[in-house]
């Protein structure tokens, strides 16, 4: 980038000292200063701060919060200490000549000092223009390099390869739901055609040699559990091993690994998986800087948990600048912004982190997207049939159970597609619109046979301003709407047309047919009459045996 500013930090002449070195900026000059700066105090307010940025997210104060005051205070000590006396100048030089060539100025930061990659400079605020800099500006983590590739000339689609991996003896993850949160983050942009996804479903030493091996791949996008091996000062990736649990994958071996796709991918993208109850601890920074020392050309990461809804705006608005050329600087501030948008007070855009090796942040050359190329119209919508009656429920046990009249008689197990597929999984998309009590997917099971649903979309709930995806208000607001009590209000939900019981579908689900019958979907609303927007819906049919 033409507009930037590196800074190396590095130690000092005595503990708790560090040297700022200036290495190159658009505005010129070289200065150096000598600060100071507790490392070692503000990693330990690393818990209180990951906890701050989290609960941000459920805040839409008009002032500043206490959150958010503690968060910011944060990032004025490291504003202050790393752009002290002369290296402030430097950067406002910067800021300025950039200003005046109509861009923003980079920041590049090299960490040489044990520590400092822990700590949250993508906090940084700076006191004098009351803004944090990485919503200004674009902010990487640099790793030198004596050479790095040139951007990669390829015509859409960017091909991303997608695995998640939860092998035994780590906590298990909902891998559907995963990758229904990614493929809901990434619809618009598949359905353009500018962006494919790919899941490996043997995410083991072998599983993924041999997918490099087969093709052509862009971006590696990694959902799982990682760590720091502090033995051999290295992260790691759990795989999955042969006895089916986990196998610790060091980062120089998983470079090694990438090496033998061609060309290599020139991005990995490590996402913080969602454990349940037990919450996750993510040190794929850690991870993310060893994999960028060993030669990979860039590495997004999270260095905090992040919620599901800021997890898919990051990766909408990160891939959609991917996708239209931009340099991966200007894609990880894209999904920064892409999170700030989703409540007043969230802070959750910190979390993102870049590691870049060398100084080119541009790792595609993306030609015009090709008209042979454009997306084949979608299936029709299918409208469920309005019956005149009720949906009566009935708890039972502390359950529920609902009498699905509304949805129509199909006639009976065995009636639409669905059969007749030689016995191998067949996927279909249905869109189902909210407005309407059920819609008729047109797909049939026979007994023992599974459907594997992913879902995306958004809906918003008749006047008031109230909308979610497919997994519906986790709030528990709008219950007394609600088909079943025993699913969040407004959420996906499916049933066959031979059973008196419904079930949740929400983001991803696997049901099995406990007797044959045709799928139906719909939304968790007694009243759905004047909602609006729909769902997207992937539904793999497995017959059984």
């Amino acid at each position: 980038m033409d507009t930037s500013i590196e800074l190396e930090i590095g130690p000092g002449p005595e503990p708790g000292a560090y040297v700022v070195r200036v290495l190159r900026s658009v505005g010129g000059g070289e200065p150096v200063e000598t600060i100071t700066l507790d490392v070692d105090e503000l990693v330990a307010q690393r818990p209180h701060v990951e906890a701050s940025i989290l609960s941000s997210s459920v805040s839409a104060r008009r002032i500043m919060s206490d959150t958010e005051a503690a968060v910011q205070e944060v990032g004025v000590r490291l504003f202050d200490a790393t752009f002290a006396g002369d290296i402030r100048t430097a950067y406002r030089t910067s800021a300025a000549v950039a200003a005046e060539r109509g861009k923003g100025v980079q920041i590049a930061l090299r960490l040489d000092a044990p520590g400092l990659a822990a700590l949250p400079w993508e906090a940084m605020f700076d006191p004098e223009t009351q803004a944090y800099l990485c919503l200004k500006e674009p902010l990487v983590r640099h790793v030198p390099a004596p050479f790095s590739p040139p951007a990669l000339t390829i015509t859409p689609p960017l091909k991303v390869l997608g695995m998640i991996s939860s092998p035994a003896g780590l906590p298990a993850l909902d891998v559907e739901a995963e990758r229904g949160r990614l493929e809901e983050a990434l619809r618009p942009h598949l359905d353009a055609g500018r962006v494919e996804l790919h899941w490996l479903d043997d995410v083991s030493w072998m599983g993924v040699h041999d997918k490099l091996l087969e093709e052509e791949w862009h971006v590696l996008h990694f959902i799982g559990h990682g760590g720091y091996d502090t033995e051999t000062d290295e992260g790691v990736l759990a795989f999955v091993g042969r006895t089916g649990r986990v196998d610790y994958v060091p980062a120089s071996r998983l470079a090694d690994l990438l090496d033998e796709a061609e060309p290599t991918p020139r991005l990995v993208v490590l996402n913080s998986c969602q454990s349940g109850a037990s919450g996750t601890v993510d040190l794929f920074s850690g991870t993310a800087a060893a994999l960028a020392h060993s030669g990979i050309h860039a590495v997004a990461a999270m260095q905090y948990s992040i919620s599901d809804d800021a997890a898919i705006a990051f990766a909408r608005g990160f891939y959609k600048a991917l996708a239209h050329g931009r340099g991966i600087d200007e894609a990880v501030r894209s999904g920064r912004i892409g999170i700030l948008g989703l409540s007043r007070g969230t802070l959750e855009w910190i979390t993102p982190v870049l590691y870049l090796r060398g100084e080119d942040t541009r790792l595609f050359d993306i030609a015009s997207m090709p008209e042979e190329r454009v997306k084949a119209v979608p299936p029709p919508r299918r409208k469920a049939w309005l019956v005149a009656g009720a949906i009566g429920i009935v708890a039972i046990g502390g359950g529920v159970t609902a009498a699905l009249l509304l949805r129509p008689d199909t006639g009976g197990p065995g009636s639409g597609n669905g059969q007749g597929n030689g016995g191998q999984p067949v996927m279909t998309e249905v869109t189902v619109e909210v407005d309407q009590p059920w819609t008729d997917t047109g797909i049939s099971c026979a007994a023992g046979d599974t459907f594997n649903i992913r879902a995306s979309g958004r809906a918003w709930f008749e006047t008031e301003n109230t909308n979610s995806g497919p997994d519906g208000m986790l709030s528990g607001e709008h219950s007394d709407s609600a088909v079943s009590l025993s699913v969040h209000p407004l959420a996906l939900i499916g049933s066959l047309d031979t059973v008196d019981e419904l079930f949740s579908v929400g983001l991803a689900t696997t049901y099995k047919c406990p007797v044959g019958g045709r799928l139906w979907l719909g939304v968790n609303d007694n009243t759905p009459e004047g909602n609006t927007g729909d769902f997207t819906a992937a539904v793999t049919h497995r017959p059984s045996g």
